[in-house]
């Protein structure tokens, strides 16, 4: 009764290890010691083989001399290469119960008598359909012979130890696919950071905001915008110039009169109103420019309202978009201080904008899109939503997946919400969702503490 309780409290005690996230030499080694201590004289070993299928990985010996655990790492498997190598070449079960005279020990006929080890049964670990993934091995210290109650041992055990093994290489295999996604994301800013650089000298400021394919659409937007009222100003200084050669030569022939006089002096006063006016626009709006600039391209942490970040950035996206009449309803309190990176929380809002008129509005020459913000305890909740065409319901689940996009032949290059999840989430110490329904609009539901994390990952 004893026995066939066995291999249940194994895995019981196994399962029990892996919910508390024990390692993988852990719960192994648990097992191990468990097998052993039903029959004397038994040592096990697990030993995993490489994705490369050919060598091998001592994984788990708690019992076995360290010396010889040692010895058998980095070798290769193969029908000679003792009871684990020959299992997995020819994944079939290996039994040696005398390792002195048995020929397929001969290249470690010397390193396992010398550690006391005189028999060896081996069996290969697999999933059902799937590649090899190690050995499980029983070693003796005398000549043994297959018995029943052993070889039972064996095999209830060996599915839990398979299912251990592929446990650990998809944990390997998602940790390099996250290592893998990290370098392309680091890779790809580091690209866009020195495209930006290379525009400085015209707008430097404003140019280290951009992390996207919006950038061309954002600076001549902001050029346009500027050209209106410095034009102006221009063109009234230009008549404010002509009209005083023209007073300079009545005055100098004689010929200035009253109303001469009055008019030329009127029309001047208009001028220099004109040019006072033009010029405090284009100040206001480089004003704007500046100061979202200066945030996001030194990444600086400081306090701040949020209803003046937002509009800065709106400022600079109305100048950016045309062909669409969008109408913004923003709803923040004036007085909703923050402590953390203005800078970040830009580029969240300014991604989001154009995310919503490349997708939410294309095709549509008018749209409405929605900010509210409010504090909630130590929480700031921020909503950003539309009026727009939707997301698939297929999509939604992609969406802050890189490289992602569903209009790559608009510019689209995948990043944008990319970049929102990760500032968001690792900047700002947030949480960030989406909702939507195909021809009802779509809302990101933002979630960020009033003080942002004080160190940058």
């Amino acid at each position: 009764m004893e026995e066939e309780a066995l291999p249940c409290r194994i895995q019981r005690k196994a399962l029990e290890m892996i919910v508390q996230d024990c390692s993988i030499v852990e719960v192994l080694d648990a097992i191990l010691r468990e097998v052993e201590s039903s029959i004397d004289g038994l040592y096990c070993s697990v030993v995993a083989l490489d994705e490369d299928g050919v060598h091998v990985h001592p994984l788990s010996a708690p019992s076995l001399p360290v010396g010889y655990s040692s010895a058998l790492e980095g070798t290769c498997i193969g029908r000679d290469q003792g009871s684990c190598g020959a299992a997995m070449a020819i994944e079939q079960a290996v039994i040696v119960s005398d390792i002195a005279t048995d020929p397929l020990w001969r290249p470690f006929h010397d390193l396992a008598l010398s550690f006391g080890l005189h028999a060896c049964w081996s069996v290969p670990i697999r999933m059902t359909g799937k590649p090899i993934l190690g050995s499980f091995a029983m070693y003796y210290d005398r000549v043994a012979h297959p018995d029943v109650r052993s070889w039972r041992l064996i095999m209830g055990t060996m599915s839990l130890v398979a299912l251990c093994l592929e446990r650990e290489r998809h944990r390997r295999q998602l940790q390099q696919s996250h290592h893998l996604l990290e370098v392309k994301v680091e890779a790809r800013t580091e690209e866009l950071t020195q495209a930006l650089r290379s525009l400085r000298n015209t707008q430097e400021e404003l140019l280290n905001r951009e992390k996207m394919a919006a950038l061309g659409m954002l600076v001549a937007g902001v050029a346009h915008e500027l050209n209106t009222p410095i034009g102006n100003a221009i063109l009234s200084t230009s008549f404010l110039c002509e009209g005083q050669k023209k007073l300079f030569s009545a005055l100098q022939d004689g010929s200035l009169g009253r109303n001469q006089l009055d008019s030329a002096l009127a029309d001047a006063n208009a001028a220099l109103i004109l040019v006072q006016r033009n010029l405090e626009k284009a100040a206001d709006l480089i004003g704007h420019f500046k100061q979202m600039a200066v945030d996001q391209s030194s990444e600086r942490r400081r306090q701040f309202l949020l209803h003046e970040v937002i509009a800065d950035n709106l400022v600079t996206f109305r100048a950016s978009v045309r062909g669409i009449d969008l109408h913004f309803e923003v709803d923040v309190a004036p007085d909703l201080l923050l402590d953390g990176y203005p800078g970040a929380l830009g580029q969240v809002l300014t991604n989001l904008l154009v995310n919503a008129r490349l997708h939410a509005f294309a095709g549509r020459d008018h749209g409405c899109i929605g900010l509210r913000a409010w504090a909630s305890g130590d929480d700031v909740h921020f909503v950003c939503s539309d009026d727009g065409c939707g997301i698939e319901p297929g999509h939604l689940s992609r969406i802050f997946e890189p490289y992602f996009t569903t209009r790559p032949e608009a510019g689209g290059s995948g990043l944008g919400m990319a970049i929102v999840y990760n500032l968001i989430v690792h900047i700002l110490g947030g949480r960030i969702e989406v909702r939507s329904q195909l021809d009802q609009g779509s809302e990101f539901v933002m979630v960020f503490p009033r003080v942002a994390p004080l160190h940058l990952p």
